[in-house]
């Protein structure tokens, strides 16, 4: 990693931190949110406007629980 990825790296971790703070429960960090972490079909169906199905496909595939699936797939609208 170069010395600007490693400053921007310690930059973006600081933000998410603070947002964490400022948003408890609610916030979702950068890597989770990326459309590129998505598991495969959920992005197609928020694309597709299905975002209830985009919702049940991001639990199905992960585990996760309501609260999270939905906001992880609004994060990538």
């Amino acid at each position: 990693m170069s010395e600007i990825d490693h400053g921007a790296r310690a930059r973006l971790d600081y933000i998410e931190k603070q947002l964490e703070a400022l948003f408890p429960g609610r916030y979702v960090p950068f890597a989770v949110a990326g459309a590129d972490e998505m598991p495969p079909g959920v992005v197609e169906l928020v694309r597709a406007g299905k975002t209830i199905a985009a919702i049940q496909e991001y639990r199905s595939a992960t585990g996760a629980g309501l609260a999270e699936a939905k906001l992880a797939v609004e994060s990538i609208r």
